[in-house]
């Protein structure tokens, strides 16, 4: 008797699992049938919303309906991704994420959403944290290392929970010298800032210093990353100064699905991702802004975002502070 339940449960699961296979691919074969919208954890103006804008015409070609852009700034992200945590699984919500910004604020304080609970689209492109000073001031950084261990200097850092915030604390406790740490909300007001000549420097993503530093405004001094930037290959990272520092992590654009959003639904998001990184206006776009072109998929995405716990828990008590 027992046996034969057994042979009943298994050819029941069979029938089961038939079924799914069949009726998965008919569920995103039909996605979407109406529009959809792209969540972005912060302001307009800034790199997600830009990058988001970017890519909703050539999203919106391959889906054939309407790709809406919906900003949710707030508390650095947090509002947005708590929201996300809970949003209806059917893919017709997706959010965009500096990342590894939703890890890092979770380890912040008290938040009511996992980053490893969501369903990983894609990622297509990265950007190193550069330090900047003005142009009429130090030369290189070894020449403003010796200022700051002489003396206590005042830094710009934005984005609370950003990738720029936590390589910005990562590098002063590396090089061994205390900052003056003045905050802000954007990458545009702290450049601004340091332009008009009211911080000694700032900590910001590569790409958002670009025009300044081709006015001749601003130099940069040092890339906080393991390799080199393309667009600027002449800046120095750690290592080719004699620092043994390989804690840098670039912030990586990248796409979740709300968490339970079924398999096929995700793959017809990460096929148009695919498509859309590789159309040559888009590739103009970011070539222009200094953007770095990186693609991984949904599964190999994953695994990235699985390994970041543990690599941001080692600075946990950065964060704390």
């Amino acid at each position: 008797m027992l046996e034969k339940l057994k042979r009943g449960s298994l050819s029941g699961l069979m029938i089961v699992v038939g079924l799914l296979l069949i009726i998965q691919p008919t569920r995103g074969a039909d996605f979407p049938k109406k529009p959809v919208k792209i969540v972005i954890p912060s302001g307009v103006g800034g790199g997600e919303d830009s990058d988001g804008r970017a890519l909703a015409p050539f999203l919106q070609k391959y889906f054939g309906v309407n790709v809406l852009i919906e900003n949710q700034p707030g508390a650095g992200g947090k509002i947005a991704f708590e929201r996300f945590q809970k949003t209806e699984p059917d893919g017709y919500s997706i959010v965009l994420n500096n990342f590894p910004k939703s890890i890092i604020i979770e380890y912040m304080g008290k938040v009511n959403f996992k980053t490893r609970d969501f369903i990983p689209i894609s990622s297509w492109n990265r950007s190193n944290q550069l330090m900047v000073v003005h142009g009429d001031t130090w030369k290189d950084f070894n020449d403003f290392l010796r200022a700051a261990k002489a003396k206590v200097l005042s830094g710009g850092l934005m984005g609370r929970g950003s990738t720029t915030q936590l390589a910005g604390l990562i590098a002063v406790e590396e090089f061994g010298v205390k900052v003056n740490w003045v905050p802000y909300d954007g990458n545009a007001e702290a450049l601004a800032a340091i332009a008009g000549k009211h911080l000694d420097f700032v900590v910001c993503l590569s790409s958002s210093a670009t025009s300044l530093i081709e006015a001749g405004k601003l130099r940069p001094i040092l890339l906080l990353g393991d390799t080199r930037d393309p667009f600027l290959p002449d800046v120095p990272i750690p290592k080719d100064l004699g620092f043994n520092v390989s804690s840098f992590f670039p912030a990586m654009r990248c796409a979740f699905a709300p968490p339970h959003t079924p398999p096929a639904i995700v793959k017809v998001w990460e096929d148009a991702f695919t498509k859309a990184v590789k159309e040559p206006v888009y590739i103009d776009w970011a070539k222009k802004r200094k953007i770095a072109l990186h693609y991984l998929g949904g599964q190999e995405f994953g695994k990235v975002v699985l390994d970041t716990y543990s690599w941001i828990e080692k600075f946990q008590h950065i964060l704390k502070e």
